[in-house]
């Protein structure tokens, strides 16, 4: 069995970690898009991840993450030397990649992990790419210089005003599109900051492409629990996408299937994951199996 060995470990800001992980058969197949499924420990859930960066000569895949739940606090918890206990891709469909002409990448939070593989790849391929950073504070701001040197622009606001211009990333996304020809919008982040670009661009007829995150677990498409609707259609982001064209994604679906469920915590301080509804789970619930809490929390959560 292959050890997936820690080679690198760096803290990129509060809570955010990268880890750079011996996985030489995965970095030989990884493309622009591509993620892996992550099992931290024996027993720990399974959690979806771009994979950032590849390293064939090395055989090393850069994984970057922000400490959100148990999970990925087990992940963050590894250190240098020790082993990650299971990893499977790569997986999804990877990013179309075309000459175009102008691309722009508009990204927030932790999502510039996700987007800049994408940004590499449309600079390689001779697009001009101009990427647009949202964060909430400067603090949060990650990978500003990497994307530097794979955008010919690049753009930054901070909710606070602590770096860059005051504002929302869709704020100097809106003022780009009066001032450029665009050809193609890559958006990667929150549910509304991708709601509120594909709205612009749908009017200007700007092809765009979305990179979705609803809840996944086998990453294979056997489970169903990340199936989302694109074109009227139901469809799994883990085999059909992660990327899909923004134009035809039913936002509002979206948002009730990522609100599906919530993370609460007991008097200890464990994490439960619950239906996302007023009442506390019993102790049932709160055991149950987290594909059967997440399709009742659908159900319980649609209007």
């Amino acid at each position: 069995m292959f050890q997936f060995k820690i080679i690198n470990k760096q803290s990129l800001g509060p809570d955010i970690k990268r880890l750079d992980i011996q996985a030489p058969e995965i970095a030989r197949r990884v493309k622009p898009g591509h993620f892996v499924i992550v099992t931290p420990q024996e027993g720990a859930e399974r959690i979806p991840l771009t994979v950032v960066e590849a390293d064939l000569n090395r055989g090393l895949i850069t994984l970057i993450f922000q400490e959100v739940g148990a999970t990925t606090r087990q992940l963050g918890m590894l250190q240098i030397n020790e082993t990650v206990f299971g990893m499977l891709g790569p997986l999804g469909v990877p990013s179309v990649i075309e000459k175009l002409g102008t691309v722009v990448c508009i990204t927030t939070g932790v999502g510039t992990a996700q987007i800049l593989p994408i940004c590499r790849a449309h600079k390689k391929t001779g697009n001009k790419v101009i990427g647009i950073i949202g964060a909430k504070a400067k603090k949060l701001l990650t990978l500003e210089a990497q994307m530097r040197l794979s955008c010919n622009n690049l753009f930054i606001a901070t909710n606070d005003g602590s770096y860059m211009k005051r504002g929302l990333a869709t704020d100097l996304f809106r003022e780009l599109l009066n001032k450029e020809k665009i050809d193609l919008v890559h958006a990667v982040g929150s549910v509304d900051m991708m709601h509120s670009v594909v709205a612009m661009t749908r009017e200007r007829k700007i092809k765009t492409r979305v990179s979705l995150n609803p809840v996944m677990i086998d990453g294979t498409g056997m489970c169903g629990s990340c199936r989302v609707k694109v074109n009227r259609k139901t469809v799994l982001a883990c085999v059909d996408g992660p990327e899909f064209d923004g134009h035809q994604v039913d936002f509002e679906d979206l948002k009730v299937r990522m609100n599906a469920f919530q993370v609460l915590y007991d008097k200890d301080g464990k994490e439960i994951e619950c239906f996302n509804q007023k009442s506390t789970p019993s102790r049932a619930e709160s055991e149950s199996k987290t594909l059967t809490r997440f399709l009742s929390g659908i159900l319980k959560s649609k209007p």
